[in-house]
């Protein structure tokens, strides 16, 4: 049985890839992973591990090769720059870098260079990387501002919806608000959202609202 940080690592891969843990063969590119970088950081945070092939394998990297790729994706692809440290392990005479990135609150949106000059931000779901969208963005620059709160016949109409549905979702309240209020739909959820009332949950293909039990 091998213990210390080999056992750690070993669980870690066992455990597999997830909301905070990402397998990587090798980087190949620099672009590429700096939208993982970006996604852990707006999310929950999490680590990649380089050297590890998606089926949990370990065949080994040159550390110093990989971390110049991620000092790199984070330097000069990712808006403003993903903080991280990194750690190598040896497993089996194989090294492993292990690189963490920490959630950034205080930063979000980060966002990352894509190919065609724009810089998006993206969130970590489950095991995959996705598009943050424009809902998300605006929720994390509305949590840098102050916020006022009024009770109309807009949030009148949300929560009556959800005592009686589980959940909504934005295409749905700004229906129910009809066309000549659905505009204020996501700014109404989003101070509900700030001020405790409601509660996000983000999925593979957006997010959906419910009540604070």
């Amino acid at each position: 049985m091998r213990g210390g940080e080999a056992g750690y690592i070993l669980a870690r891969i066992a455990a597999g890839e997830g909301q905070t843990l990402d397998f990587k063969q090798r980087i190949d590119s620099a672009r590429k992973i700096a939208k993982t970088l970006v996604a852990f950081a707006n999310s929950e945070g999490g680590s990649l591990l380089i050297g590890v092939k998606d089926n949990g394998r370990i065949v080994g990297i040159a550390p110093e090769e990989e971390y110049y790729m991620i000092d790199l994706a984070a330097r000069r692809y990712t808006q403003p720059v993903t903080a991280f440290t990194a750690k190598t392990h040896m497993i089996d005479n194989k090294a492993i870098l292990e690189v963490h990135v920490p959630p950034q609150p205080e930063k979000r949106p980060l966002r990352a260079l894509e190919e065609d000059g724009r810089w998006r931000a993206y969130v970590r779901i489950s095991d995959q990387t996705r598009l943050a969208g424009s809902f998300l963005e605006a929720f994390w620059e509305a949590q840098k501002k102050p916020q006022h709160i009024r009770f109309r016949r807009e949030e009148e109409l949300l929560l009556r919806y959800l005592r009686e549905h589980p959940t909504i979702d934005e295409k749905a309240y700004r229906a129910l608000l009809g066309p000549r209020h659905a505009w204020k739909a996501r700014r109404i959820l989003i101070k509900y959202l700030l001020i405790g009332l409601l509660v996000m949950d983000i999925t593979p293909t957006g997010e959906v609202f419910r009540l604070v039990s």
